[in-house]
């Protein structure tokens, strides 16, 4: 019932949200849009709120996965050190490869998180003594680690901001053209989605090593 409920709430505030903007926009006049009013809904609005729905999924789902590999509630992406493996892989990608696409850019910072979670996992592997607080705290540090090395050369390369401007989950410039690399993370999220509860230790077969 609750999660009825919060579904409710999520779509009323998500209609709001369409018609939240520097432009006027009114509910009252959804039936006679002119035609500025149609492309900023469905060029600008719209797309903004699909890709903050699909973005906030994709989190909470994968904080959830990482959970459930841990067996820690404290553990997620911001504490597993991926966040700041993803950043190290924008690094990266600025300076090695300033011309690829958007793309290939997310595709390299993507490798260097999946690679930070890896290590970090690594790491538990060999830590004797694990409870709830020391496992999310080594993630930090690995994160901390990570985050200085990036940290360095964006000083040295002069490209602090570039960095930043990646990060900042603005969607405020969201209109077509910028949102379609979201359609990719559709079908990975319902699958995730489907099988989350699945990414257990015992779930990963008795090769795996527990943590």
């Amino acid at each position: 019932m609750k999660t009825k409920y919060l579904f409710l709430i999520l779509f009323i505030l998500s209609i709001i949200s369409v018609f939240i903007g520097v432009k006027e926009l009114s509910l009252l006049d959804i039936y006679h849009l002119n035609w500025d009013e149609m492309e900023i809904l469905f060029l600008s609005r719209i797309p903004r709120l699909i890709s903050i729905i699909v973005s906030g999924a994709a989190m909470s789902v994968s904080g959830l996965i990482m959970q459930q590999l841990t067996q820690n509630r404290f553990a997620s992406p911001t504490t597993a050190g991926t966040i700041d493996s993803a950043r190290f892989g924008i690094l990266v990608s600025i300076i090695l490869f300033p011309s690829q696409s958007t793309i290939m850019k997310m595709l390299i910072s993507f490798i260097f998180a999946l690679g930070g979670t890896f290590i970090f996992m690594e790491i538990l592997k060999r830590v004797k003594f694990k409870n709830a607080v020391i496992i999310p705290l080594v993630g930090i540090m690995l994160g901390n680690v990570m985050d200085s090395i990036t940290t360095f050369f964006a000083y040295k390369y002069d490209l602090m901001q570039n960095i930043s401007s990646w990060l900042q989950g603005n969607f405020s410039m969201v209109i077509k053209g910028r949102y379609e690399l979201l359609y990719i993370s559709i079908p990975l999220l319902f699958i995730a989605f489907l099988y989350a509860n699945k990414f257990t230790i015992a779930g990963m077969g008795e090769d795996f090593p527990p943590i």
